[in-house]
């Protein structure tokens, strides 16, 4: 295991540990992601991704065993199973067991060229690595607790997905989303966004960080809200549904159960089904500041407090169209179905690529 360059990795994988393990697990019927778990799902994904011809990559390190047993499952599966594994290159970076983990991967993943960063973790872990990937699609896998933003998805096809656009063979722009944020700035700070909720609450500190009282909520901001979803974004989604693609998002002002406009059971967090009263709704345009009736408390991003802001500070919410990209995995797996990039005799599998740089050097026939 040695440290990242430029010159030979083209995809990054980002494995949070503590995804799935905060404090709605003990307030709901949430289920978890065991550490063993995810190093399957990493497993299969890098499986998936050397069909495909990616030779390298690039993994976070952590302290909770996820790399560690990763690199015995590779052992044993080459020598007893047969298996083709990829080079696996670890990160060289401090390990701190937070949040700024994550961001520095990120950024070491940036900095080496990969050209798809594949993330397990929830809403929370996906709005870090949003933040700091800039232009490198994302492959949004589900191991977190409220998930909205990422999808259960098997990892194998994932990486199959990742492989065939980090190697050329399917275009970026054919198979990526553009994804709205949120974007917050407290006293003319851009300081932080949301990939789907953003709310202010009446908690005066940041505690736990996860937001799992909804009788402290007060606003509610999404950039797209579903009916079938999960999480504070699932209020605005019973109320009035807004797709992931529309050109604009929602805006809920909250009131006890039973008062304002109307009040609806939603389904807060997984086996947690609670009444929210809604005072008033509206729609949010693209770069137009929102009307905010709270004037102190905290600020919880993607179901976790983050700021707190004050009587007299200046806070600035509005919704931007370009957030990150992500890849459609179904759509990937259509298009190179349909050229024929599984045939056994295609350019696609049976390259042995070195990704000099990221990407392979063979055209796929259509």
């Amino acid at each position: 295991m040695t440290g990242c360059s430029a010159a030979d990795i083209s995809i990054g994988i980002i494995a949070n540990p503590a995804s799935g393990r905060d404090i709605r697990r003990l307030v709901s019927a949430a289920s978890g992601f065991t550490v063993a778990e995810k190093v399957n799902i990493v497993r299969r994904l890098c499986l998936g991704m050397r069909y495909m011809g990616v030779s390298r990559i690039c993994l976070m390190p952590d302290l909770s065993g996820i790399v560690g047993s990763l690199l015995k499952q590779k052992e044993q599966g080459s020598r007893v199973l047969g298996e083709h594994w990829p080079e696996l290159v670890l990160l060289d970076m401090p390990v701190e067991e937070s949040a700024v983990d994550t961001q520095r991967a990120v950024e070491h993943m940036v900095q080496s060229g990969v050209r798809v960063i594949i993330v397990l973790g929830g809403d929370g872990t996906h709005r870090l690595v949003a933040k700091h990937c800039g232009s490198i699609p994302l492959v949004a896998l589900s191991t977190g607790t409220n998930n909205a933003f990422p999808h259960y998805q098997e990892a194998t096809v994932a990486g199959m997905a990742a492989g065939l656009v980090g190697t050329g063979a399917v275009p970026i722009c054919e198979v990526t989303e553009r994804n709205k944020v949120l974007r917050v700035g407290i006293n003319d700070a851009r300081r932080d966004l949301a990939l789907v909720d953003l709310c202010l609450t009446d908690d005066r500190w940041i505690g736990s960080r996860a937001m799992w009282q909804p009788e402290k909520v007060r606003e509610i901001f999404v950039t797209y809200a579903q009916a079938d979803a999960i999480g504070l974004s699932a209020v605005a989604g019973l109320a009035n549904p807004v797709s992931r693609d529309s050109g604009h998002g929602l805006h809920l002002r909250l009131c006890p159960p039973g008062q304002g406009r109307m009040t609806l059971c939603a389904p807060i967090a997984p086996g947690l089904i609670v009444p929210m009263g809604i005072a008033d709704l509206q729609i949010i345009r693209p770069h137009q500041p929102c009307s905010l009736t709270t004037v102190q408390g905290a600020i919880s991003l993607d179901g976790e407090r983050e700021y707190v802001f004050h009587t007299g500070d200046s806070l600035r919410i509005w919704l931007d169209l370009d957030g990150p990209l992500t890849i459609n995995v179904s759509r990937t797996m259509h298009l190179a179905a349909e050229r024929g990039m599984f045939s056994m005799s295609s350019p696609t599998l049976a390259v042995e690529s070195s990704l000099a740089c990221g990407m392979c050097s063979v055209e796929p026939e259509y």
